[in-house]
């Protein structure tokens, strides 16, 4: 494990213990300053651990994990900016698993570069990774959402329930996130058929296949927000199937060729 990938990982876990502590306090509030500042630094880590694993690896290292660190990486600078206006900051589970995904790179380095010249190339990667990234956060608040709106239909309180915002704005910020998830996922898929020569011959069929299935998914889900008023429970089961969907084209076509095929 480099260094920059330790002080990373000690930084996340610190900053999801202190977003814990002031959502669990008797006055919670605003993570603050010294949250921002330590979540920067951690980023700032992470960013030179992922410029480090390139330069290594002479390209894009495309394995499953470094993947994965990549994506977290962008989910937790999103959660950086989201964290400024909310008492519930998203850090408190996104922090955590971003030093899981180090940590597990770190224990499961994989030699699997992408060496290109080819910028644009290089641009479909970075819209890949970037819709996968955020529409992993729009499941996360799709499952944060089903839980409010489970805790208010049983009239049951708790005091993490009561930082949350309310379920409008949870919807509104769900509907944000699957609408750029989605154009980034279109114009990733856009950009493949474009610039990737051989899907089958580069292991890329399955992923292919399973991210179109998503991209139909999301595109139906969206029809029926603006169509028909499509909300609550409905929006959350089509958010979850169509990531369920870009979790086996992101990550289980990875895993199953890196550890099971070899």
């Amino acid at each position: 494990m480099t260094i920059t990938a330790l002080l990373a990982i000690a930084l996340y876990i610190g900053c999801a213990i202190i977003l814990v502590r002031r959502l669990f306090s008797d006055n919670p509030k605003r993570a603050g300053l010294p949250v921002f500042i330590l979540a920067t630094v951690a980023l700032l880590f992470h960013a030179a651990d992922i410029l480090q694993s390139i330069k290594a690896a002479g390209g894009w290292n495309l394995s499953l994990f470094s993947a994965l660190s990549i994506s977290s990486w962008l989910m937790a600078c999103i959660a950086l900016l989201i964290g400024i206006k909310t008492i519930a900051h998203p850090g408190i589970l996104i922090y955590p698993l971003t030093a899981l995904s180090l940590l597990l790179k770190s224990i499961f380095p994989s030699e699997h570069s992408l060496i290109t010249d080819n910028p644009a190339l290089e641009w479909h990667i970075l819209l890949s990774l970037s819709a996968y990234s955020v529409l992993a956060l729009a499941a996360i608040q799709a499952g944060m959402l089903a839980r409010q709106e489970k805790r208010l239909h049983n009239h049951q309180k708790s005091r993490v329930s009561a930082q949350l915002d309310p379920l409008q704005t949870m919807e509104n910020t769900l509907f944000q996130f699957i609408t750029v998830g989605f154009v980034l996922l279109t114009l990733s898929l856009v950009s493949g058929a474009i610039f990737v020569q051989d899907f089958w011959g580069q292991n890329l069929g399955h992923k292919t296949i399973f991210s179109l299935i998503a991209w139909v998914v999301f595109s139906v889900l969206l029809w029926g927000r603006w169509q028909q008023g499509w909300r609550g429970q409905t929006a959350v089961r089509w958010c979850l199937i169509g990531f369920s969907f870009l979790l086996l084209s992101y990550v289980g076509s990875k895993l199953v060729l890196e550890f099971f095929l070899k």
